[in-house]
């Protein structure tokens, strides 16, 4: 079933369902791991952003269970997380490569196939990585068993208020984060910006049911700022990663390369600072009220 809230159903079911549901997806693509370790990561790792969005959604209903069960996702997913910036290494210098030519290019290119190299020498290092995602399945097992005995009060409009509360705190923090950007445009504040606007997406997603089709065209546009402060992170992360690691590649491919990430950086800070005072702009009052309205409507 979708990662959307029933407005008619019972919060404390609805939020088992939906936090259930994610957290038997991400320890079913861990046990199985069809498409190789790589995949079962990433998969696992985008259940619990979801599963963590949907507990904070509650937060102010949940402080005690929200510290908690937020700090085991948390953790959980850190355990696995080299791995998985090995694998989005490869993947931005790949995009990079794309998006070059020439002389720039085969830097990019030869990067690709460094960065293979060494997404094998952190799987070595990482140990036993199945040791690994079975001490994370676990955790998840825990996890989903915290999610079955949480109980909220389920009156409509204590629900509704819940939710424009979270609503309105998830825009102010975003805003927060945007005004940080502006005033000083480092790769921190990008990052933070990406991940107070993953949670306005998420809970897009989650209440969608309350006003369908302008939240869902609103969430598109959350999703490509998403994607665009994705890839300034991506890119900041390779650029630190080349200045740490110059074993990596040749002098002169680490400087043709940090001075094409400083470019693309710069054009792409410039695109989502655009996107994000367009998104950010109206007033978290006013927007909270209005989804606390159309939920109580919607039930």
């Amino acid at each position: 079933m979708a990662y959307r809230l029933k407005p008619a159903k019972r919060f404390t079911d609805e939020f088992q369902r939906i936090a259930g549901r994610e957290l038997d997806k991400a320890i079913s693509a861990l046990e199985l791991r069809p498409e190789g370790s790589s995949r079962a990561i990433h998969v696992a790792r985008r259940c619990l952003k979801r599963t963590r969005a949907l507990h904070r959604l509650a937060a102010s209903e949940a402080r005690k269970f929200y510290k908690i069960e937020n700090a085991r996702l948390r953790d959980a997913a850190r355990t696995v997380a080299d791995l998985r910036d090995a694998t989005a290494l490869i993947d931005t210098a790949a995009i990079l490569a794309e998006r070059l030519s020439g002389e720039d290019r085969a830097a990019a290119e030869r990067a690709v196939e460094a960065l293979r190299v060494r997404k094998g020498w952190v799987v070595t290092a990482e140990g036993d990585l199945d040791e690994t995602i079975d001490a994370m399945i676990a955790e998840l097992r825990n996890a989903k068993a915290a999610v079955g005995k949480r109980r909220f009060a389920n009156g409509v409009r204590p629900t509704a208020y819940m939710l424009a509360a979270a609503w309105r705190k998830a825009m102010e923090r975003a805003q927060v984060a945007l005004a940080a950007c502006h005033e000083q445009p480092t790769p921190e504040n990008f990052h933070t910006l990406r991940k107070r606007t993953q949670d306005y997406r998420f809970y897009h997603l989650l209440l969608q049911s309350a006003w369908p089709g302008v939240i869902l065209a609103r969430e598109r546009q959350v999703k490509a700022l998403i994607d665009r402060l994705g890839f300034i992170h991506d890119l900041a992360v390779l650029g630190e990663t080349l200045a740490r690691e110059p074993e990596l590649l040749p002098p002169h491919d680490i400087a043709i390369l940090r001075h094409a990430i400083g470019l693309e950086m710069r054009s792409e800070e410039r695109h989502a600072l655009g996107g994000a005072d367009a998104l950010f702009g109206d007033i978290a009052g006013k927007e909270a009220e209005r989804i606390a309205i159309l939920w109580l409507a919607a039930a």
